[in-house]
């Protein structure tokens, strides 16, 4: 939620509190639990999630959903926002030297398989080619199991060392592109993507190489291999401009900027949109009434282990 916090803080006073005209919710935590407040709803997702539009008002997703003023499209490639920011000012007039930098050939880092098994089926195939450096925790492959995070300047500081890196998203749905690509422009590597199709609306296709342009995973380790063997091609692709559209991510923000504050400029009795009588009622009630069993459900046999425990 820190892009609606941020906005909102830039504008207005904020106070968070039970007695509030508006929530602003995530999919994480209890279920549904956003249901239970009567008030506008604002969703934020942070992952591969439709909002439910019945029970939210407005969402901020990361799916191009067109239902007239309730979505927001913010691609999870926004976050972390330093590095999205800095991609516009990034100077890629890369020297010839950058490449004594290079001290590894590929990285991948995942904490788990994607769907279908694509992730480790490239990586597997890519590796017998060259060795690829897994420092994720899904194949890990590195001395002692060694890790790097994505709290920290390691993730960054260990793809900077390397020519390429594997950016496969964990689901191919249109519209979910994630930081995984951000996270290598910023590193000075070649992204390898695989993914949402509409990624070339944000990133210059000559600028990456997008798995979905080949018929099958082949051709693209024979251009990953014509790269790796020609400098002179390697910086080439390195140096284009990141961008389709020039200034792109300060472009992006100023709408979210704009689509929040239509929010909470509006009359609040003019701001609300989903259903509140008969069947959307009766489903928000239902879903209100299940969140609430659920967690008196949870309370109870959260009770009776402490008991045995205590038993013990």
């Amino acid at each position: 939620m820190s892009h609606v916090f941020r906005v909102l803080k830039k504008f207005y006073n904020v106070i968070i509190t039970d007695d509030a005209d508006y929530i602003i919710c995530d999919i994480f935590g209890t279920p549904y639990e956003h249901c239970k407040y009567p008030q506008i709803r604002i969703m934020q997702t942070g992952e591969n999630y439709i909002p439910d539009f019945n029970t939210v008002d407005y969402a901020i997703s990361r799916y191009p959903l067109n239902l007239h003023d309730r979505n927001f499209y913010l691609p999870g490639c926004v976050a972390p926002l330093d590095h999205w920011l800095a991609l516009s000012k990034k100077n890629r007039e890369y020297d010839d030297g950058l490449l004594k930098e290079k001290e590894f050939f590929a990285n991948f880092i995942a904490g788990h398989e994607s769907e279908y098994g694509i992730r480790g089926a490239f990586f597997k195939k890519l590796c017998e080619y060259k060795r690829v450096e897994s420092p994720g925790t899904y194949l890990n492959n590195m001395p002692d199991g060694q890790t790097v995070s994505w709290n920290n300047s390691s993730k960054t500081d260990f793809q900077r060392k390397c020519k390429f890196t594997l950016c496969f998203e964990s689901t191919k749905h249109e519209g979910f592109i994630t930081e995984k690509i951000t996270d290598a422009f910023y590193a000075d590597t070649i992204p390898v993507y695989y993914g949402s199709s509409n990624i070339t609306d944000i990133f210059n296709k000559k600028a990456f190489i997008n798995c979905s342009d080949y018929a099958d995973f082949d051709e693209v380790i024979q251009l990953i291999k014509e790269l790796d063997t020609d400098d002179e091609k390697y910086l080439t692709m390195l140096r284009q401009p990141i961008f389709t559209t020039a200034n792109y991510p300060e472009k992006i923000l100023d709408e979210l900027e704009k689509y929040i504050l239509h929010i909470f400029e509006q009359p609040l009795n003019d701001a609300y949109r989903r259903s509140r009588v008969y069947f959307g009622k009766q489903y928000d009630n239902y879903l209100a009434n299940t969140t609430i069993k659920r967690e008196s459900m949870l309370q109870k046999t959260a009770a009776r282990i402490l008991g045995i425990i205590k038993k013990k």
